[in-house]
């Protein structure tokens, strides 16, 4: 937090302590004498944005804007305060620098204005020119005087013509030459050629042109010429910027004859053979054409208007496919499509094609043929043998598995060719029925349907488990209520146990041994896993650190506007904790910490140590704190609540239940806790002040000598950080969420959350510094003891330390 400013004076530099006053009172930490008696600025800081505000009536102005009497202004960078002959510039405000300079003026002198108009411009349509007009002083004045011829020179009357002839014609020729105004032309590439229309001359890198409108041309070979026109006006410099675009290469495609069409990088450029125009670089090129593989070329395209010679090969990509037969009338079908008579010559694709030939009274010729590129497959003659018998196969209950003399055929219901002129055994097999058999003599060309009655074979099955009185359905057809005994066939089943408010469970049942079985269910809340078992009401970690279950709710975070202390970045949010967490019952130690890092030293206050094993752990960051949260969940076997991205520290989606630190929504709302049916308290102890005695470890009078400012009426026995614990619990027993260590939570810190709230809040997604919750022992303020108070900090310090918490599932 920025709690002072750099001001920059004529006699030097000295620091000022933010807030403060700027006037001509003895009492104002910088006395300017521009302010009258009583009047002057007052300076502070909110939110790290400096704001300036108004002291008196005097004429105060901001930007050249009045200050309005008690009204704060935000003061940035660049901005400058004007009183009487002094101004106040705000050179720098950043986190890094906070720079305010003084300014004084004597007499009538007058500054320069801030920005000094010393230029017009001429901004072109196209954005690669940029042509700046800079004024000139008259150069009149400094032009060398004529040339005087003494008087005393005698000469006849026509020497001295002729020598008036000669001075009007050089000076003519100098005010034609003066005329002449420099246009100065800067191009990319750097070595173009550059011209004027009309009478000029050219140098390298400019041009000489007459005042008026004047066209430009600047021209490179192998790139497009730029022409600009310009107003030029004498005694003023131009400067053109121009950019000249490299002219396409052209590539000429030679196909062998073959018509395409060509594509570059995934766009059509054009048909083939033939020329295309391309942008210099490396370019993909792919030439399709119908029948044709299609023809891929990567290739670097010079540009310039240069021509380059490319020869591309296409190879074909269909075949040709000849089938005859010996049946007259006979038909050949082509992928279940095409159907064509026979004999016939086709062109296909290459690949595999699917034939059936067909032919009335005979049996038809199935069969798969590979069709190669470019070449010609032969197939035939075919002849078509004597149609077969089909039998249309049924079973109650149908699925049942078909075999014709050994041989799977399918399952029913399904209809099955059998070769004529012999008897064939047809078995229909179903797991949990007893298998049938039938004997079919088939007769060539006949239809025939054939339908199995198949007998089940059952067996008993018991269905039990916790809780009773579970409905047991099988295939959407309720079986009873449990504890259930029942007899199903001897196969596998599925099946599904309900009860209200509960998960539903599916069952599966193998009765094909025909052997009868029990089995056990046990429905669990919605939305949990079958094995899932509430959590223990308290967990302990591997470094000793009890953590108790908090409750799951629905609450408002934040404080309202009115409230007394309210700060404008504790802003109100609804939020709901839907999965249950462990939160750790008191502050991580020095002792525990340093198990996790052995060096690791809390310092010392004066002459007292904050250093004690049984001290809360101080002096760390938060990525120490993550750290000592990912070391923490090793030790206990959990896995590890967060990861690195990207060089930064970041949560593990979804996380996880290792260690973590709280989030910001979780701490607030333990320590404001107040029972499942009361709503939230103002103060961990209630709504009202003074805390009671004995409560927390906080600024009292027994530090009043060593602190400039103490909570008024309050005293405990320690005067710097206490053994965590030592103070009373709150409603959910938890120890010191007020006072003896501020903590690092898991947020990122912004001060106004729009999308803040909602379902377990995690905080905002990114940000440099991070949320400090709670008061500490060197807190002496009042408002500071409300949990909705909230600090940002990007680096350890003495009053800071941590506690852990972790999902229960």
């Amino acid at each position: 937090m920025i709690r002072s400013i750099i001001v920059r004076e004529p006699g030097g530099e000295r620091e000022l302590a933010l807030p403060c006053v700027i006037g001509s009172d003895s009492e104002s930490a910088l006395r300017v004498p521009g302010f009258d008696h009583g009047n002057g600025i007052e300076l502070f800081v909110d939110n790290d944005c400096l704001l300036v505000r108004q002291r008196g009536s005097q004429e105060i102005f901001l930007d050249g804007v009045p200050l309005q009497s008690e009204e704060p202004q935000v003061f940035s960078a660049a901005s400058i305060i004007t009183v009487g002959d002094v101004r106040l510039h705000l050179l720098c405000w950043s986190a890094e620098a906070q720079l305010l300079e003084l300014r004084h003026l004597e007499g009538n002198e007058t500054i320069a204005p801030l920005r000094t108009e010393t230029a017009s411009s001429i901004a072109d349509a196209d954005s690669d020119i940029r042509i700046s007009v800079d004024e000139r002083p008259d150069l009149v004045g400094t032009r060398s005087p004529a040339p005087v011829v003494s008087s005393r020179e005698k000469h006849s009357w026509r020497f001295w013509g002729a020598l008036v002839a000669v001075a009007v014609l050089l000076g003519t020729s100098v005010m034609l030459l003066a005329s002449f105004e420099r246009v100065e032309v800067v191009s990319q590439p750097q070595d173009a050629k550059v011209s004027a229309r009309g009478l000029s001359w050219s140098a390298p890198g400019a041009v000489f042109v007459l005042p008026g409108e004047r066209q430009i041309l600047v021209a490179k070979e192998g790139y497009k010429t730029v022409s600009r026109t310009l107003s030029v006006v004498r005694d003023q410099s131009i400067r053109l910027d121009v950019r000249l675009d490299m002219l396409p290469g052209i590539i000429d495609i030679d196909t062998g004859g073959v018509e395409g069409v060509a594509f570059v990088d995934g766009a059509e450029v054009g048909t083939v053979p033939g020329s295309v125009e391309l942008p210099a670089g490396t370019r993909t090129l792919v030439v399709k054409a119908e029948r044709y593989l299609d023809v891929v070329e990567t290739l670097e395209v010079t540009g310039r208007g240069v021509r380059q010679p490319l020869l591309m090969s296409l190879q074909p990509s269909w075949g040709k496919l000849a089938v005859t037969t010996a049946n007259a009338g006979a038909v050949l079908k082509i992928n279940e499509l095409t159907q064509l008579a026979l004999p016939a010559t086709v062109d296909l694709p290459a690949g595999l094609h699917r034939l059936e030939v067909m032919a009335d009274g005979a049996k038809p010729w199935r069969s798969a043929v590979l069709v190669k590129a470019g070449e010609t497959q032969q197939i035939g003659p075919i002849e078509l043998g004597a149609p077969d018998m089909v039998v249309q196969l049924r079973s109650r209950p149908s699925g049942a598995e078909i075999t014709v003399n050994g041989v799977y055929r399918g399952r029913t219901p399904a209809e099955v060719d059998l070769v004529p002129g012999v008897e064939h055994e047809i078995l229909l097999s179903l797991q949990g029925y007893d298998s049938a058999r039938r004997s079919v003599f088939a007769e060539s060309g006949r239809r025939a349907e054939l339908t199995v009655e198949l007998s089940a074979v059952l067996v008993g099955l018991t269905v039990q488990g916790e809780p009773s009185g579970a409905e047991v359905f099988q295939g959407g057809r309720l079986l009873g209520t449990a504890p259930l005994t029942t007899r199903l066939t001897a196969q596998r089943h599925q099946l599904e146990v309900r009860k209200d408010g509960l998960q539903s469970q599916t069952l599966n049942v193998d009765l094909s041994a025909a052997i009868a079985r029990s089995v056990d269910y046990r429905l669990v809340p919605v939305g949990r896993a079958n094995d899932w078992a509430p959590p223990q009401a308290a967990v302990k970690s591997a470094s000793g650190v009890l953590l108790r279950l908090m409750p799951t709710a629905a609450v408002t975070l934040g404080s309202e506007r009115r409230e007394q202390g309210r700060r404008a970045n504790e802003f109100q949010r609804q939020v709901e904790f839907t999965r249950p967490f462990y939160l750790g019952t008191r502050e991580v130690t020095n002792g525990e910490f340093r198990r996790f890092r052995p060096k690791h030293v809390s310092g010392f206050i004066g002459r007292r140590t904050l250093d004690l094993d049984g001290h809360p752990v101080t002096s760390i960051t938060w990525s120490d704190a993550v750290e000592y949260c990912n070391w923490l969940s090793e030790q206990d076997g959990l896995p590890p609540a967060y990861e690195k991205q990207a060089g930064k520290w970041t949560l593990r989606q979804p996380v996880t239940t290792g260690y973590r630190l709280p989030t910001e929504a979780e701490w607030e709302f333990v320590a404001r806790y107040a029972g499942t049916v009361t709503a939230l308290r103002r103060y961990e102890w209630g709504d009202a002040l003074p805390p009671p005695q004995g409560f927390a470890n906080l600024a009292g009078t027994e530090v009043a000598s060593e602190m400039a400012q103490v909570l008024e009426g309050w005293q405990d026995e320690y005067p710097a950080v206490a053994p965590p614990g030592k103070f009373p619990a709150n409603a959910l027993g938890i120890f010191d969420m007020t006072g003896n260590v501020s903590e690092w939570v898991h947020d990122t810190y912004v001060s106004f959350d729009p999308a803040a709230g909602g379902k377990d809040p995690l905080g905002p997604a990114a940000g440099n510094r991070r949320v400090v919750k709670g008061s500490s022992w060197k807190t002496s303020s009042f408002s500071e003891l409300r949990p909705a108070w909230r600090e940002a900090a990007d680096a350890g310090s003495q009053t800071i330390g941590f506690r852990v918490a972790r999902y229960a599932e």
